[in-house]
């Protein structure tokens, strides 16, 4: 058959063409012409394909016999010929050929000739049928509800897609300009060649190459990389590459306990005002990491290498110099077996570049709702910074060792996101006015690292300097106000690709129900306490930071695993609060690990009145001094002092809220109540509980950020801690 010839049915939708090629859209973002774009009226994914043989038909085949899961006959093909919305990356014949020839020298198969492949993929035979799987389930993203993905919304620079495919994977994306074309790539090298054929159920989007992301973990990752070879030595000689390896991606108690599941009665029936139909309840509990890497220039460069064996002797002599204001914390062996130590200098060094979290380009800072943000032109792609957007995270460390904090910030003033950047804000426009430290700038491009960054547990990436936790990011880069959005404390959620911008899903669903089995490293919580997460991706109301909470109801009581402070001090620990008449009461204990939990203050009530534009309702109603802002700083420096003195900081100017339609700042239901001021100190490790207070087991408790601010913020004697 002729390619894409049907002269039986009406090929557009929209207004009339000059002229009908294969390249359905080629050109920038902002360029795309709607009434441009084909749509093949009646047809659905699998119509089309099957219509257009002359191009797909070893890929309609494998779609005729590969099953849509384990659990029912039904094929995928059947799935692509049902209402619905897919992204259906399709591989041209050649592009099967050529992946099935790759397969038969890498002896994962015996035989080139694709009619042998079907046939035993027929039969269900085991590498047959596995390679089948590959080819069709890393092709289709199921969109569900949601809108299927033609090119003017692809990520871009090596960002994920917000959806997964239907091999639970996440696929990358990337552009280039060809020609004077804008040209896009799935996972760094297969070419979108015939783009954005619309049909009745999706977009089809035909590519040159099978879609396979890689099965290695981020330790063997390292190992095909040329231009990190020196790190990847680290990794191997301090014993970190075992924490990530391949065995580090699957918790196996979860899997059996969901293998076993009753899906109809594990979620219940009603969560808070929520009903327990609109939860989706995760299939898998996923590590993942995330690795900033020194290239091998860079050590160079700043060691002084002549030679790649000098590697350990030059770096142990750098970080004598670095960590000398941790004294006796650190030693500096450097034979294999100090290498190895929770306190040797060059082991804490490689530990502070990971994170247990896996973290796409797109995801290392979550846009959404900051200050002036346009979120109507980040969903076609165009993210346009306005003021800095920063994540903190964990480091890893082994027992015994160190916690430490890493900052990821992406700034209006500077192209790209960078590792511990300080800058001095304009504490009247949130704009950098001068930068103290520049910090390492990462490189998301995949083509950086010679090999895809993209492994089957996380991600690597390059970075332009030396990243090491000296004394400059304690006493300046970490002497901040540290704000946490509640799902950077969850690193299963974000390893689930659930957090923002991840936050859709392929249903109908609305919440992510965590049952009682499914563990959470930095959460305790009692079998009564229901446990869910909100990403708020579709909300237009919600007035929370990031758009995200997580939902809490039930007789719950949950005890939170602070983040490590950077030094020893006092710090005033604050909780973010949306009152409603829906909430709850609570009582709030604070400790550190091997004590006994205190409480700290009276029950915390959260039912306060809906709030409202021109502050009514929330903390206005309570009687302790909230007021709206006003353009008189004297003014609004009293309402401050006045919450102050009631326990309470109204909610932060960097970020707005819908229903006030202005900051958070000026929103009656968004503040932060103060628990409490507690001495801190870096080697130990703080917990808050927050227990139930009444018997009402339908109140929610709502989980936004936490902030822990050192008293030379919130008490600075002569600078008034900033509205952001």
């Amino acid at each position: 058959m002729k390619p894409f010839n049907n002269t039986k049915r009406n090929w557009m939708r929209s207004l009339g063409l000059a002229c009908l090629g294969l390249a359905v859209f080629s050109g920038c973002r902002e360029e795309i012409n709607k009434d441009d774009l084909y749509t093949f009226t009646g047809e659905t994914v699998c119509s089309f394909l099957e219509k257009n043989d002359s191009i797909y038909s070893k890929y309609v085949a494998l779609l005729n016999v590969v099953r849509q899961s384990d659990r029912t006959q039904s094929t995928v093909s059947k799935l692509l010929a049902s209402y619905g919305n897919y992204t259906c990356f399709a591989p041209t014949n050649e592009a099967i050929e050529e992946f099935l020839d790759s397969a038969y020298v890498q002896g994962k198969f015996n035989s080139k000739d694709f009619n042998v492949f079907l046939d035993s993929a027929k039969a269900e035979k085991h590498l047959g049928d596995s390679l089948a799987k590959v080819i069709v389930y890393n092709s289709i993203i199921d969109c569900g509800n949601n809108t299927a993905f033609e090119t003017a919304v692809f990520p871009v620079d090596n960002g994920v897609f917000s959806l997964p495919n239907m091999n639970d994977r996440y696929l990358t994306a990337n552009t280039a300009t060809e020609n004077g074309k804008m040209e896009y790539y799935i996972l760094n090298d297969v070419k979108v060649i015939y783009k954005d054929i619309e049909v009745e159920n999706g977009y089809i989007q035909g590519v040159n190459k099978v879609i396979a992301p890689s099965n290695s973990s981020v330790s063997d990752l390292f190992k095909n990389t040329k231009n990190m070879t020196m790190f990847a030595t680290l990794l191997q000689k301090t014993g970190w590459e075992d924490s990530m390896g391949i065995d580090k991606y699957l918790d196996q108690d979860y899997e059996e306990f969901y293998k076993d599941l009753d899906l109809t009665s594990a979620i219940p029936e009603k969560i808070g005002t929520q009903s327990g139909s609109n939860a989706l309840l995760p299939e898998h509990r996923k590590y993942g990491f995330t690795v900033f890497a020194e290239t091998d220039d860079v050590f160079k460069k700043e060691l002084g290498l002549e030679d790649p064996s000098q590697l350990i002797e030059k770096l142990n002599e750098y970080l004598k110099k670095q960590y000398d204001f941790l004294g006796s914390q650190v030693t500096y062996g450097t034979s294999d077996e100090d290498l190895k130590k929770p306190d040797n200098a060059i082991n804490q060094f490689v530990a502070y570049h990971l994170l247990p979290v896996s973290l796409a380009s797109n995801q290392l800072v979550n846009h959404w709702n900051e200050k002036d943000f346009d979120r109507e032109e980040a969903k076609k792609g165009n993210i346009i910074v306005t003021i800095p957007v920063y994540e903190y995270y964990e480091t890893m460390s082994q027992k015994g060792g160190p916690r430490r904090l890493l900052k990821i910030t992406e700034s209006s003033n500077e192209s790209g996101k960078r590792l511990n950047r300080k800058a001095i804000m304009d504490t009247k426009t949130y704009k950098e006015s001068s930068v103290v430290i520049e910090g390492a700038l990462i490189n998301t491009q995949a083509d950086s690292v010679n090999t895809a960054n993209s492994a089957l547990n996380g991600y690597i990436y390059p970075i332009d300097r030396i990243l090491v936790y000296n004394y400059d990011v304690v006493d300046k880069v970490l002497k901040e106000r540290l704000r946490f959005d509640w799902a950077s404390l969850l690193p299963e959620l974000i390893n689930l690709g659930y957090r923002r911008p991840m936050g859709l899903y392929s249903n109908d669903k609305s919440l992510i129900y965590f049952p009682p089995q499914f563990k959470l490293q930095n959460i305790q919580r009692t079998q009564f306490t229901v446990f869910t997460y909100l990403s708020g991706a579709t909300a237009t109301n919600w007035s929370d930071y990031q758009g995200d909470e997580v939902f809490v109801v039930g007789n719950y009581d949950l005890t939170l695993k602070l983040p490590p402070v950077p030094y020893d001090g006092t710090y005033e620990i604050r909780y973010a609060v949306s009152g409603n008449p829906e909430r709850g009461m609570c009582q709030v204990y604070f400790g550190e690990e091997g004590t006994t939990l205190a409480p700290v203050d009276v029950p915390m009530d959260l039912r306060m009145p809906y709030a409202s534009a021109g502050g009514k309702g929330g903390l206005a109603t309570l009687n302790v001094g909230w007021e709206l802002g006003s353009e008189d700083q004297s003014y609004n420096e009293e309402v401050a002092k006045n919450l102050r003195n009631s326990g309470w900081v109204r909610g932060p100017r960097y970020y707005t809220t819908p229903t006030s339609n202005s900051m958070a700042y000026d929103n009656a239901a968004c503040n932060r109540k103060i628990l409490t001021q507690q001495y801190m100190e870096t080697g130990k490790t703080y917990y808050l509980r927050f227990k139930s207070a009444l018997d009402n087991t339908q109140t929610e408790f709502f989980c936004d950020y936490i902030e822990m601010v050192p008293s030379e913020v919130y008490a600075h004697p002569t600078t008034p801690e900033d509205e952001w």
